[in-house]
């Protein structure tokens, strides 16, 4: 073997060698640490939210409100915040609903109408109903003890003649409307926390159909009105017109089918469309 051939074979060995001990090299590196990426946490605080959908109309109660962390960069004005309002959920309850409210959506102030601001009557209302006011007593309102809520009866009495040879006054009294709800006696209004347990007034607003508050505005001006409360049994439904407008000729009852009183005073009374007459010392 000559000399230039051991050259190049030592040559290839010594190349063969580095190259080994480079990937030695190479795989026993550790490799640089990959940098982490730093989380920043947001400040945030506590906002008031509906905890569930809230329609336009419908009362809140303070289980549909509930805290709900915000981003405090992204808090608007408007918004409640707990850290400067901490009983917010509970000074809302009873409050109507003026815009819808989505579940989770932070509730502002300008969305809730509180008892005694302005629209909050018509908040109440149901679709297509109306709230009329008839004035009211001690006597004539069940002793105060008909509330906002309540159903009632609206009666109206009134003195009638009967025409004939030897004219006789008698009075009448029509059960106008049933099953009517009633809205607010004077400015207490129904659902009220601190609401009493007797509420004497002089006027009650009640939540009738527009023909229902036609009869009732002519029973006002026919005679005296009346609210007959009912039981809690019998207020399902909405309200009903019994009478559609007081008339003492409407179904008045011949005086030739009731034996004669002695009595000179007489009354009609009117129920459910059955007239009879009583004697008005009769109990």
């Amino acid at each position: 073997m000559n000399a230039a051939r051991i050259i190049v074979l030592i040559a290839a060995a010594l190349a063969a060698a580095a190259a080994a001990y480079f990937v030695y090299q190479s795989s026993s590196t550790p490799e640089p640490a990959t940098a982490q990426p730093q989380v920043v946490q947001a400040s945030t605080v506590d906002v008031l939210a509906a905890r569930r959908d809230l329609p336009v109309g419908s009362r809140v109660q303070a289980s549909d409100l509930y805290w709900q962390a915000w981003p405090e960069d992204a808090v608007s004005p408007s918004q409640i915040r707990r850290d400067r309002e901490p009983d917010a959920a509970e000074e809302f309850a009873g409050a109507v609903v003026r815009s819808e409210i989505s579940e989770g959506e932070p509730v502002s102030p300008r969305f809730l109408l509180q008892a005694g601001e302005a629209g909050f009557m018509s908040a109440v209302l149901g679709p297509g109903m109306r709230a009329t006011s008839v004035p009211i007593s001690a006597e004539t309102g069940a002793g105060g003890f008909i509330l906002p809520g309540d159903r009632v009866d609206v009666i109206v009495s009134y003195e009638a003649e009967e025409e004939g040879n030897a004219r006789r006054r008698f009075f009448v009294a029509e059960t106008v409307v049933e099953n009517a709800r009633i809205l607010a006696i004077d400015q207490t209004f129904g659902g009220e926390e601190d609401a009493e347990s007797v509420v004497v007034g002089e006027t009650a607003t009640l939540e009738l159909t527009p023909e229902q508050a036609n009869a009732v505005v002519l029973a006002v001006a026919r005679g005296d009105i009346s609210l007959s409360l009912r039981s809690l049994a019998d207020g399902e439904g909405g309200p009903r017109l019994v009478s559609r407008q007081p008339n003492p000729n409407l179904n008045r009852p011949d005086p030739e089918d009731f034996e004669p009183l002695r009595d000179e005073d007489q009354m009609v009374v009117y129920r459910y469309g059955q007239a009879r007459v009583v004697s008005a010392g009769d109990n």
